[in-house]
């Protein structure tokens, strides 16, 4: 069963670029580091409420990572979507008795704890994981600095995709993740699941687009003292925006994707206006 969003996934060129931003500039804790040397790289994980970064930058040099792949054909920046799994083995025999397209036919022991990769085509582009998190990665993260400002949680993912009902029909049948509501607007059809507390945005125009084309668009957290993030972020030297109005209440701010390690990130403060 899937209980929420475990992780993002990031691909990124320079470790201490990452750290610097997530870890310093924004003061999420880092609690575990280290390297993988199966797959080309070095990983680090910092929390953000419940769920998770994994950061991971391939070895200098190293041409056969799939990270390394994915920098290359696509720029670095965010990567993949670990769905928390209470139970991967059995989570995996249901996408294999699906005839699932899967890199991983079988669970195995990864950095973030006991895991299988779906192949992109699963969901239309998008590359999803199911995990089985190791004791230290099981969401009971210290919390982050206190201060003016603070991040509290990963508020949602955006994935955006070809064709936005395909994709929330697969979630439900092979992953059992129900859509919560869907609208339209502009020529785009949105839809919202939350398997847990994070939220899952699908997006995709109404007249569809080429099959396979899917990926992860954003990354918003959630945050208590917005202007004074912004400001902070602005004096460092981040090219950040203005806070203004979001269409889901509270108040939204942004950080140009060059300045965030290849990933179009947000921040929103749901301050005097409930979550929806």
């Amino acid at each position: 069963m899937i209980l929420d969003v475990h992780h993002v996934g990031l691909a990124v060129s320079s470790m201490d670029e990452a750290l610097a931003l997530y870890r310093d500039a924004l003061q999420l804790p880092l609690v575990k580091e280290g390297t993988v040397p199966e797959r080309g790289v070095h990983a680090s994980v910092l929390a953000a409420g419940g769920s998770y970064l994994e950061v991971l930058q391939p070895f200098k040099g190293e041409s056969d990572s799939p990270f390394r792949t994915h920098i290359d054909e696509e720029g670095e920046g965010l990567h993949h979507l670990a769905l928390w799994s209470d139970n991967v083995e059995s989570d995996v025999a249901r996408l294999l008795e699906a005839q699932t397209p899967l890199a991983d036919d079988h669970p195995r022991e990864g950095f973030t704890g006991r895991l299988s990769y779906l192949m992109p085509a699963a969901f239309d582009g998008v590359l999803l994981e199911v995990v089985e998190p190791e004791e230290l990665l099981n969401g009971r993260a210290p919390a982050g600095a206190g201060g003016p400002w603070q991040i509290t949680r990963i508020d949602h993912v955006v994935l955006r995709v070809p064709d936005v009902q395909k994709v929330c029909d697969r979630f439900q049948q092979l992953l059992g993740v129900s859509t919560k509501r869907t609208f339209e607007r502009g020529g785009m059809r949105f839809a919202f699941m939350r398997p847990g507390d994070v939220v899952i945005e699908v997006i995709g125009p109404l007249e569809g687009a080429e099959p396979g084309t899917g990926r992860i668009a954003g990354l918003a957290f959630e945050v208590k003292g917005i202007d004074v993030l912004a400001s902070s972020l602005k004096a460092t030297g981040y090219p950040v925006g203005e806070p203004h109005p979001a269409l889901q209440g509270g108040r939204i701010v942004s950080v140009h994707h060059s300045g965030a390690c290849g990933v179009p990130l947000a921040f929103i403060d749901f301050a005097d206006s409930p979550r929806p």
